[in-house]
């Protein structure tokens, strides 16, 4: 049996939006060996098709025993940059992604009308979206539950998208993302409303596994690393996190992890006192919070147009370039979202101390916590081996040999794994298709 065949099911689906036919491709063991998972997977699997495609796939640890196993990566030519991008998705959506029966999924060509793609039992299925143009992203996600009952993750698309703005972001389940290259855009212009995931069944893992995350959760509270738990820590380690986060006093309630994460990153906040509300809005982009919290006082309801809009939180703090009256400053958003308001380009996204090249093709909103290379290598292995990028800075104290363990209980095969892992890490910044993918060229 292949080292790989645990944690793939070998199957890729692929939607033809233009003319609403879909079907799987076997994934072979081998190209899931030569390019380990993941983004590395995407690109491969992307040289097969056009140059506006998309690739949405998971690693080989997402969905499994690993501490946070939660990511799904798409990965498109850049409508903004003109180059290849991968973009993070997190929460569960890796997770329903792989358990629905599909490691990727590619969406081609563009639809007539509005719709959104179903995946369950290992099928990919075509739904029309009747009535969505300019619905608010809670009002879709209530449409679609009518229309596709009982899925179990989300890529949704907002009024930005509808309005062609080059700062529409997907929301995951509702609550935003960290897409900050354009991924939105290219679903926008493909008619693309939605992606569904309906996972309901599961891998079989190594009997070993469970005891491998209890210990990696045990160097992690050894090293005082889960007691900094919530989204303020992670603001603060930004340059101008603190500001960020007195912004937040009085206003936070209940921490929030992703798929198997032993340190949840985001926190639900509210404009009033904690408990006044319901959960409120879920904190999950500390750049984007901390940018627009700096230009405005009001930045939690601003936020929460944001979420409804499907625009990009720092995009909207980029706008408003100083605190305006709350009224003044959602006609702003309005207006960014809908293309009339400008943002600096050269001033967005950035960060600093890392390439801007590298920042961009890593999705352009992957929290910052490191500079150089060391962030760049550990979040794009990160992007390839199907894990959060945004713990793998936090859990500092775990290496790669704690997370490659999970693909294999061998000393040596370790080793080899790792030196693998960074041929893929350097391959992928690269940022190009590579020449030869999966053999089903179309």
């Amino acid at each position: 049996m292949s080292l790989y065949q645990p944690f793939f099911n070998g199957k890729i689906g692929v939607a033809d939006l233009t003319t609403r036919a879909s079907y799987t491709l076997d994934l072979s063991w081998e190209v899931c060996g030569a390019a380990l998972g993941g983004a590395s997977l995407n690109a491969r699997v992307l040289s097969e098709y056009e140059s506006d495609s998309l690739v949405f796939g998971t690693g080989p640890l997402t969905g499994s025993f690993a501490p946070a196993s939660a990511l799904l990566v798409g990965t498109f030519r850049s409508p903004r940059w003109d180059h290849l991008c991968h973009v993070p998705l997190m929460l569960r959506s890796g997770p329903e992604l792989k358990f629905s029966g599909l490691d990727c999924l590619v969406v081609r060509g563009a639809a007539p009308e509005p719709c959104a793609l179903l995946v369950s039992r290992g099928k990919v299925h075509v739904l029309p979206v009747p009535d969505s143009a300019d619905k608010t992203v809670p009002e879709l996600l209530q449409a679609l539950r009518k229309t596709a009952p009982g899925f179990r993750a989300s890529i949704v698309t907002g009024p930005a998208a509808d309005r062609n703005s080059p700062f529409a972001s997907v929301s995951v389940d509702g609550q935003g993302s960290l897409d900050r290259a354009g991924l939105a855009g290219r679903m926008g212009a493909k008619n693309l409303k939605a992606l569904l995931f309906h996972g309901i069944g599961g891998l079989a893992f190594r009997d070993d596994h469970p005891a491998l995350s209890q210990a990696a959760e045990k160097t992690l509270r050894d090293a005082g690393t889960m007691k900094a738990a919530g989204f303020v820590p992670v603001l603060k380690g930004l340059a101008d996190g603190a500001e960020a986060a007195r912004a937040l006093r009085g206003k936070l309630g209940r921490n929030r992890a992703c798929y198997h994460c032993p340190c949840p990153c985001m926190t639900y906040a509210t404009p009033g006192k904690t408990g006044q509300e319901r959960e409120g809005l879920l904190l999950l982009d500390h750049a984007g919070w901390a940018g627009l919290s700096r230009k405005s006082e009001s930045a939690l309801p601003l936020l929460g147009r944001c979420l409804e809009l499907g625009l990009d939180p720092l995009a909207a703090g980029q706008a408003l370039r100083e605190d305006r009256p709350l009224k003044e400053a959602l006609s702003a958003v309005d207006a960014l979202a809908s293309g009339g308001t400008s943002v600096v380009e050269e001033d967005y996204p950035s960060a600093p101390g890392i390439d801007a090249h590298d920042y961009r093709l890593l999705g352009g909103g992957i929290t910052p916590l490191s500079a150089g290379r060391a962030w760049t290598e550990r979040v794009a292995a990160a992007l390839i081996l199907g894990l959060c990028p945004v713990f793998v800075q936090i859990a500092r104290r775990l290496n790669r040999s704690d997370f490659l363990r999970f693909l294999s209980s061998d000393a040596g095969e370790v080793k080899s794994l790792a030196v693998a892992l960074d041929e893929q890490v350097e391959r992928l910044l690269e940022g190009r298709i590579p020449e030869s993918g999966i053999g089903n060229r179309v």
